[in-house]
């Protein structure tokens, strides 16, 4: 009997091939996002410091005050934009999740359906397979010498 083949074999490994673009895909969404979120830690700290620096002095220079309260205003933008990358990112991370997902789900589908062909080819290779082995018992027990004995003449 000729071996197993899978007649969508092509499709799965297709399906593969697309699961593990998925998964580099989600995994760069991940580092992006962290990679934004840490970008955000770093502005907030940094408007921590400049208030902090802010109410340890005293006597403030007028002129210092401004300059403090305009790094303090570009601060405070960078960090509102900076949470707006953060909220896209997390949700490219998920559309990426759900692509694998998809992905995953689609590749399964195909590999299931694979394990059922194949089990129904092994059933019908064995089903085969006993056939050919009864016919051969079948011919050895017809044909096993010592078992047909002709008498030839009348003797008694």
């Amino acid at each position: 009997m000729r071996r197993f083949v899978f007649s969508l074999q092509k499709v799965l490994d297709y399906r593969r091939r697309l699961e593990e673009q998925a998964i580099r895909d989600f995994a760069e969404a991940q580092r992006q996002l962290e990679h934004e979120r840490s970008t955000l830690a770093r502005l907030i700290a940094l408007r921590g410091e400049c208030l902090n620096r802010s109410q340890r002095k005293h006597q403030l220079v007028v002129e210092m005050l401004d300059v403090e309260q305009n790094y303090l205003s570009v601060l405070e933008e960078r960090i509102e934009a900076q949470r707006q990358r953060v909220a896209e990112a997390e949700r490219v991370l998920e559309e990426r999740r759900q692509a694998l997902i998809e992905a995953q789900r689609e590749r399964k589908t195909l590999e299931r359906l694979r394990e059922k062909h194949y089990e129904r080819w092994r059933q019908e290779f064995l089903r085969t397979e006993q056939q050919a082995l009864d016919d051969l018992a079948t011919v050895r027990a017809v044909f096993q010498p010592g078992e047909m004995s002709i008498h030839v003449g009348g003797g008694e």
